[in-house]
């Protein structure tokens, strides 16, 4: 395709060739060639003035001279800059043309496609772990922690120990925590009664209890030559014999005394997680934990600490891969599969789109204006001239030559009339 100068040179040449023909041909007029080529090239140069004198007077004055309904462009610049704002408006770009188009653009799904293709780039990761980052050193912590404070007092405020406490009752005797507590306390007093000071302190024990009791007559009597045989270390080894026998029997599986025991350990247990004061004490005394607990501080200084534990793990950006990435690809994943999602995610983009076209349609047509607007007349010109230049070049040629024929036709039609 030839360019716009290169045409432009060419139906200058076209005007010449007929200007040059028409003068040329003017000696021989006497001839009957002579007439046809005079007539011809006479046609030819008019429709070639013609036609370039019409494309001229669409820029610029034809040779500078400011002659009526020239420079028509310059002088219509106004017309036509709100005729190319007007196209633009409501037949290029009309909203209802947009509108049209946007709705049958599937936004989510093509976002989801991109997401989902451009997620392993390495651009893509090291974005990723920036961004996480950020929002995790970011987090105002400050703010956050009266709010976790407040929720976990409230909900400890609210639970009730005495389920706890029922069910503890329970586990005593489900996990066997009866017989284990028995058998430490029985090894406890085991190893307490074989200490050589054990005796010394049951025989002592035992006497001052004997010598409190108060007999009449024989009875006394008996007593009195009880104490009169025994002593305090005599007395102490049988006591420590008796109850280091109780011991022993009460640690062997199948004694009636242990069973006795266990029996009496759980009853006791579930008769004290039933009890009203009891559980409204415990109630009371975690209330009153709580309310001498600063728990904005404790909370506070818990996620600070659990912040700077997490970026140091995060420091060397393995996460991404192993933790960030297939968590975004299940998200990814789980939205491509819900179609109500999906669908109701369309029609979202469509109507803040729509909405937004509503609103700011008119300032396409204003972009336009503007853009106009700041190109000067010989600015514009050129530009039009080279985009449609070419074409109106072909104009004064397509001129020069029709009017070469015609100048023919016609004058061949004089010479056979005359």
């Amino acid at each position: 395709m030839a360019k716009p100068k290169q045409t432009k040179k060419a139906a200058a040449w076209s005007l010449v060739v007929m200007g040059a023909g028409f003068a040329a041909s003017l000696p021989f007029q006497g001839s009957v060639v002579g007439k046809l080529l005079v007539g011809s090239f006479e046609a030819g140069l008019v429709g070639g003035l013609a036609d370039w004198f019409a494309v001229t007077a669409l820029f610029r004055h034809p040779l500078g001279i400011p002659i009526p309904h020239t420079a028509l462009l310059p002088k219509n610049r106004d017309k036509m800059t709100e005729g190319l704002v007007s196209a633009v408006e409501n037949n290029l770009l009309n909203k209802d043309s947009i509108t049209e188009k946007i709705a049958g653009f599937k936004a989510a799904e093509t976002v989801l496609d991109i997401m989902s293709r451009e997620l392993h780039n390495d651009g893509v990761k090291t974005m990723i772990d920036t961004l996480c980052k950020r929002i995790l050193a970011g987090l105002p912590l400050e703010q956050i922690a009266p709010l976790v404070a407040s929720e976990i007092k409230s909900q400890a405020g609210a639970f009730d120990l005495g389920p706890i406490l029922e069910r503890a009752s329970i586990q005593l005797s489900e996990r066997g925590y009866d017989t284990k507590a028995l058998d430490y306390g029985l090894k406890q007093a085991e190893e307490w009664l074989v200490k050589p000071e054990t005796i010394t302190f049951l025989g002592e024990s035992g006497m001052k209890a004997i010598s409190g009791i108060q007999m009449n007559g024989l009875m006394q009597f008996a007593m009195n030559a009880f104490l009169g045989y025994m002593n305090e270390e005599k007395l102490g080894s049988i006591l420590q014999g008796y109850l280091f026998d109780q011991v022993e029997d009460m640690k062997r599986e199948g004694s009636a005394l242990r069973y006795k025991v266990l029996g009496l350990v759980r009853t006791q247990a579930v008769r004290l997680a039933l009890n009203e004061s009891v559980r409204g004490g415990l109630n009371s005394w975690k209330d009153s934990l709580l309310d001498s607990w600063n728990a904005e501080e404790t909370v506070l200084n818990k996620l600070t600490e659990l912040r700077e534990r997490a970026l140091t793990a995060m420091e060397d950006g393995k996460y991404v891969e192993t933790y960030a990435l297939p968590a975004i690809e299940r998200v990814l994943s789980d939205l491509r599969s819900d179609r109500a999602l999906l669908d109701g995610m369309n029609a979202k983009i469509v109507e803040g789109v729509t909405t937004l076209l509503e609103k700011n349609h008119s300032k396409i047509g204003n972009l336009v204006r503007e853009n106009v607007d700041k190109m000067d007349n010989a600015s514009l010109i050129s530009l039009i001239e080279d985009k449609v230049g070419q074409d109106l070049q072909w104009i004064r040629i397509n001129g020069a030559v029709t009017g070469f024929v015609i100048g023919i036709a016609l004058t061949a039609l004089r010479m056979v009339l005359e």
